[in-house]
């Protein structure tokens, strides 16, 4: 279903766009669920906020002094009575809910330490390492397909939640553990320093550090640093394309696919998808304002091609990639610009669009009729690249 066009508005919402949000809040998985948690997390007092929604006349401003036209209120009202009922109780469930900046950093990152996502799932292994990094060790921790003989791809899971969450390695075993299985592969993911805490570039710096280290010693660990997958959900998707770059220039380790789901491509902030999908659809402006806030030192520093992958001077000789990206969400417009430039510059990309899919919503609702038939065709894709070897399924056939 593709974008449908909106009528001028009459009457338009009264909140400011701020050309200071950039960036997103990456995979968080159970955040629509969450109720209305305590917690403290705010951003920098130097950094402003987002002008919250307000009733009156005053149109809704991109640029000083030039109104938008669109209705976009409205839009989203005429686009929930024609989407289907699965879907429409999750745009009411996540329109209802509280923002990042209103539950706090600190309750987002509890809220994923529950019991079950600290489970190996059978047939997977799991053991933690230290990796050498430019502040120092870096913890990670690797889960390996259980029974392995032979040197195995690996998918580098430069994890999601907008460079402020998802880190620690104690409850991420049923997800990765999971992509084992799908995929055949071992996954490493590295503990990396995260905002606010630690600024742009220190997530780009150890995420580069891990896959240097997966290329020069993958063997020894039993990983075949031939067959490395990159990448994330939103911030993970950042990080992976960014130093899938990084890899390519050093000309030292070339990684086969990049999994780019939802990715911030452009930390500037100036598509429409942004004023289009700013709320109502998952992931909200004002997240991505208040994650971008603490990730980033400066406004300048979303000029940086490693914080906007999309600024890069060339994309040519960059690993293949799978995009999936949801058409409802604000990171629509730029992770398609995105695809555009890599396709330019001869990038081969399997480019998965989902109709009527907020923000992640390929993983964070997985047990949608969407999700359900589009998930084997990326772990096909992902198997195709960094899964086990044709002779290896032909022996054990």
């Amino acid at each position: 279903m593709k974008r449908t066009s909106g009528e001028p508005a009459s009457r338009t919402s009264r909140r400011t766009f701020l050309g200071m949000s950039a960036g997103a809040a990456g995979l968080l998985a159970g955040t629509a669920g969450l109720a209305r948690a305590e917690g403290s997390g705010t951003a920098p007092a130097s950094a402003p906020a987002a002008t919250p929604a307000a009733s009156g006349d005053e149109s809704l401003l991109c640029l000083p002094g030039i109104p938008v036209a669109v209705d976009y209120d409205a839009l989203r009202t005429q686009r929930m009575t024609e989407v289907d009922p699965e879907m429409r109780a999750i745009y009411d469930q996540v329109a209802a809910g509280p923002s990042i900046r209103e539950i706090g950093i600190d309750a987002i990152r509890k809220s994923g330490q529950t019991p079950a996502n600290a489970v190996v799932p059978p047939g997977v292994t799991a053991r933690n390492i230290e990796i050498p990094g430019p502040a120092g060790p870096i913890p990670t921790r690797i889960w390996m397909p259980e029974g392995v003989r032979e040197p195995v791809g690996v998918y580098l899971s430069t994890h999601g939640g907008g460079w402020n969450f998802g880190n620690g390695m104690e409850y991420h075993d049923a997800e990765e553990g999971q992509h084992v299985l799908d995929w055949g592969c071992a996954v490493v993911r590295p503990d990396y320093r995260i905002a606010p805490e630690h600024k742009f570039p220190a997530a780009i710096e150890d995420c580069y550090a891990a896959l240097t280290y997966l290329g020069r010693h993958g063997r020894s660990l039993g990983l075949d640093p031939t067959r490395i997958g990159v990448g994330g959900g939103c911030a993970g998707g950042n990080i992976g394309t960014v130093i899938s770059l990084m890899a390519r220039d050093a000309g030292e380790v070339t990684p086969a696919i990049q999994f780019l789901w939802s990715p911030a491509c452009d930390m500037r902030n100036n598509y429409r998808s942004h004023l289009e999908f700013g709320s109502g659809y998952g992931l909200r402006l004002d997240d991505a304002d208040f994650v971008s806030q603490n990730y980033l030192p400066s406004r300048e520093a979303s000029y940086d091609w490693r914080a906007s992958p999309i600024l890069a001077p060339t994309l040519k000789g960059a690993p293949p990639a799978l995009v999936w990206v949801g058409e409802w969400e604000i990171l629509h417009d730029e992770t398609m610009a995105y695809v555009d430039r890599m396709r330019d510059a001869g990038v081969k990309v399997h480019l998965i669009e989902g109709p009527q899919q907020g923000h992640g919503f390929i993983y964070l609702y997985p047990q949608t009729a969407y999700s359900r038939t589009t998930r084997p065709k990326i772990d096909a894709i992902m198997r195709s690249y960094i899964g086990p070897r044709r002779r290896s399924r032909e022996k054990h056939a």
